[in-house]
């Protein structure tokens, strides 16, 4: 935890200071570029935020998914929409799309905690952005008794250089375990996998009992 301390603390602190930069100029140029800019920052930093509070959480006083009837396809949709104008607000050219999923392979409710699964896709898809060259699918079926959820960027892999290392806290994955291990059913307990697919990408699931 000392180390998730120490990372999270160096890049809010950056984090910080370019937003400032960046609220400084609107004060001289009040730019709706400007102003964009600013805004994205401040989502960034809650997200990063939100992201250390509840693995914080998990670590120490453990994480308690408080599940619920929820639509997956919904969720993705949303999720997906969400990205995309992310992404379009900060003139990426990184695409999110919904990968192909045969409508009898998605359930039409399952139990789950709607608010994790979101913080824990919302990981998946912002790891997979750094590396993707220029898309991300993401996609969630039923498959044995399981929903798995998957992101899939077309980047260079796993072990591959890092293009977004300095913006990267590396709590994304621990925080996509916690989130899995919350969800218990039936003496199953949810699980992260992370394939690599050298030179095709890199292939993240969380599969939900």
């Amino acid at each position: 935890m000392a180390d998730a301390l120490a990372l999270i603390a160096h890049d809010l602190k950056n984090a910080l200071g370019g937003l400032e930069a960046e609220l400084a100029q609107l004060i001289d140029e009040p730019t709706p570029v400007m102003a964009q800019r600013a805004h994205l920052h401040c989502a960034e930093l809650r997200r990063q935020f939100v992201q250390f509070l509840t693995l914080y959480g998990a670590r120490t006083g453990g994480l308690q998914a408080l599940c619920e009837d929820e639509s997956p396809q919904d969720m993705l949709q949303a999720v997906q929409r969400l990205w995309s104008v992310k992404l379009q607000m900060d003139g990426s050219p990184i695409q999110v799309v919904l990968r192909p999923t045969r409508a009898e392979d998605v359930p039409a409710f399952w139990y789950l905690d709607h608010r994790l699964v979101q913080l824990a896709l919302d990981a998946a898809i912002h790891n997979a952005v750094r590396f993707a060259r220029t898309r991300v699918e993401i996609s969630v079926a039923q498959a044995d008794g399981w929903l798995v959820w998957t992101v899939h960027d077309d980047g260079p892999g796993l072990g591959s250089e890092d293009p977004g290392q300095a913006h990267a806290t590396g709590l994304g994955t621990a925080l996509a375990e916690a989130v899995a291990s919350a969800h218990v059913h039936r003496g199953r307990t949810g699980r992260v996998h992370l394939g690599r697919h050298p030179g095709h990408g890199t292939t993240f699931t969380m599969a939900l009992p």
